[in-house]
């Protein structure tokens, strides 16, 4: 299997691709996409019924990461509007979920003492498998290393756990289950990690 991070440097090197910030414009076509990347991708993790009871609860846009500026699309260069990939990173002791998600905790981190949290990253499946998501993961890295956060964390999907293990995380040993309103229970793995001397090109 090609390794994640080769994959998402050879894409870095080939400026293809454009990172943007996320704005309140684009919330529809993120809602479009985080649930086109759920059902497309997560399959083998999670049931019909879990997918149907956590997208828009607890997988979907945080409003307040794009209010933070802390929010950004990957798109293609010549195509501003194509979202190849998602995510973003947080000062904010939230750790995962969409507005309407349990357990928000919005006050700032202490970047000397706490980890910031990368969040939300997504695929589009029709750009999958090509580095982009892990393009987007390590654009974030950096985005809290320049905002004064050198550890970091996340709560990941089952179905991102293996692919951010390729990528330096480590289990932390706590996992959530997140009830949805249909009755559904989402996994979700929280890990950890901390950031070393290599650097996003062009960063």
């Amino acid at each position: 299997m090609t390794n994640p991070l080769t994959e998402a440097r050879a894409q870095e090197v080939s400026q293809k691709y454009q990172f943007r910030k996320a704005t309140p414009a684009d919330i529809p076509a993120l809602s479009s996409m985080i649930e086109m990347s759920l059902r497309g991708l997560s399959k083998n993790h999670y049931t019909q019924a879990e997918m149907d009871g956590s997208i828009g609860f607890l997988f979907g846009p945080d409003t307040l990461l794009i209010h933070d500026s802390t929010y950004f699309i990957l798109h293609p260069v010549d195509s501003p509007d194509t979202i190849c990939a998602c995510g973003g990173w947080s000062f904010r002791r939230t750790l995962y979920g969409a507005d309407t998600a349990p357990g928000r905790i919005p006050e700032a981190r202490d970047p000397k003492k706490e980890r910031a949290s990368i969040r939300a990253i997504f695929t589009h499946p029709d750009w999958a498998r090509r580095g982009l998501g892990t393009m987007m993961m390590r654009y974030c890295e950096e985005q809290a290393r320049a905002g004064g956060f050198e550890r970091l964390e996340m709560g990941s999907t089952l179905t991102g756990v293996a692919l951010y293990e390729q990528c330096g995380y480590m289990r932390s040993g706590k996992e959530d289950l997140v009830k949805c309103p249909n009755g559904a229970g989402i996994r979700i793995v929280h890990m950890i990690k901390n950031l070393e001397s290599d650097r996003v090109v062009g960063s």
